[in-house]
C-alpha cells in the first residue's frame, strides 16, 4: 500500500469494494504512538498535548521555527493559531519530527528532508531540547538493556540486545551495529504497543461470537493501529460494532499507560463507496443518528 498522503494511495484504495449488502469499515486508534510515548516517559511536554489542548504539529512547529514566528507565545490558544497564521510552518515540521522521533540525526534532515546544515542541527537541537525528559527515559532503559541483554517492552515482551551488552555507547568508537541495535530497542519501547490493536481486535471476536451478529461481522486485517472488517449493510449491527469496537480499543490496563487524563481510543469510520472515501461515525452514535452523519457526508 504506499503511504497516505502520497499519489497513490486514494486510487489504490479505490480497487477495495465489499459485496452487495456489506460495508467495509475499519477504525484506527487516535494518535496511538504518540500517546504511548507520552504515557510511558511521562515527558510533560508530550502530556501536556493532550491535558492542556496543544495541537501536537503546532506545538513542535513553535519549538523548531518559534524564531519566524511574531506574537507567538507557549499558550494553548497561541500555538494553536499557528495552524492558520503558519500553515506552512506547521506543515514543515512533520517530517523532521518523523525522522527524529525514529532515531534520525541531523544528517537524515540534510539527506532526505533537503535542510541546510545550519537549519538541520538547530531543528535536531531544538527537539532534543523539547523532549529531554523523553531522550533521559530512552537512555535509561537502553543502558539497563546492555546490562541485562534485552529491553523489556509491551506486554512483557523482551527484544534482545546481544550487542550492546559488549560495547561502550555514545563514543566516536562505537560501532554501527551497536547504534542500530540500540534504535531498533529504542523504537520497540514505542512501537510494540501497537499489541494493543491485536489485543483489541481479540477482544472484539469474542464479543462478537457471543452476540446475535456473528454472521454479520467479519475480520477484514490488523495493520499496526489500525483494524478493518466487512459488515452487513444493517443499522443495528453497525451500531453495536461502533460501540464495542471502541469499546476494546480503549482499553488501558497495562500499569504502565494508566491515565486519568491521557485516553486511548478510536473512531469507526465506514468506507463508501470504496476505501478511498470514509465517513467517520461519532463515538456513541446509534440507529438514527449514524444514519444522519452518513446522509450529511454522502450529500
Amino acid at each position: 500500500m504506499p503511504s497516505s498522503g502520497t499519489k497513490y494511495a486514494k486510487i489504490i484504495k479505490q480497487c477495495f469494494l465489499t459485496p452487495p449488502g456489506w460495508l467495509f469499515v475499519g477504525a484506527d486508534f487516535s494518535s496511538l504512538e504518540d500517546r504511548i510515548s507520552a504515557l510511558t516517559t511521562k515527558d510533560p511536554n508530550k502530556i501536556k498535548v493532550y491535558t492542556d489542548g496543544f495541537d501536537g504539529h503546532c506545538f513542535r512547529a513553535f519549538y523548531y521555527f518559534s524564531d519566524q514566528m511574531v506574537n507567538i507565545v507557549d499558550t494553548p490558544e497561541s500555538v494553536n493559531s499557528i495552524e492558520t497564521i503558519y500553515p506552512e510552518l506547521r506543515q514543515d515540521s512533520k517530517a523532521p519530527t518523523f525522522l527524529l522521533t525514529y532515531g534520525g540525526t541531523y544528517h537524515g534532515l540534510m539527506k532526505n528532508v533537503g535542510l541546510t546544515k545550519i537549519k538541520a542541527k538547530a531543528i535536531e537541537n531544538n527537539y532534543h531540547t523539547m523532549y529531554k525528559v523523553s531522550d533521559a527515559w530512552v537512555q535509561d532503559n537502553l543502558t539497563q538493556a546492555a546490562k541485562d541483554g534485552y529491553v523489556t517492552v509491551a506486554f512483557g515482551l523482551r527484544v534482545r540486545t546481544p550487542i550492546l551488552s559488549q560495547c561502550f555507547m555514545n563514543s566516536r568508537k562505537t560501532p554501527y551495529e551497536a547504534k542500530a541495535e540500540a534504535r531498533t530497542a529504542g523504537n520497540a519501547m514505542g512501537q510494540s504497543y501497537g499489541l494493543l490493536n491485536n489485543r483489541a481486535g481479540i477482544e472484539l471476536q469474542e464479543r462478537v461470537f457471543a452476540s446475535p451478529y456473528r454472521y454479520d461481522i467479519l475480520p477484514v486485517a490488523h495493520i499496526h493501529d489500525a483494524q478493518y472488517f466487512m459488515v452487513k449493510d444493517n443499522i443495528d449491527a453497525v451500531t453495536w460494532l461502533n460501540k464495542n469496537l471502541v469499546e476494546c480499543m480503549e482499553w488501558q490496563e497495562l500499569p504502565e499507560i494508566q491515565h486519568d487524563k491521557v485516553k486511548l481510543g478510536g473512531k469507526l469510520l465506514v468506507f463508501y463507496p470504496h476505501w478511498g472515501k470514509e465517513i467517520g461515525i461519532p463515538n456513541g452514535a446509534v440507529g438514527d443518528e449514524i444514519k444522519t452523519v452518513v446522509q450529511a457526508t454522502l450529500k
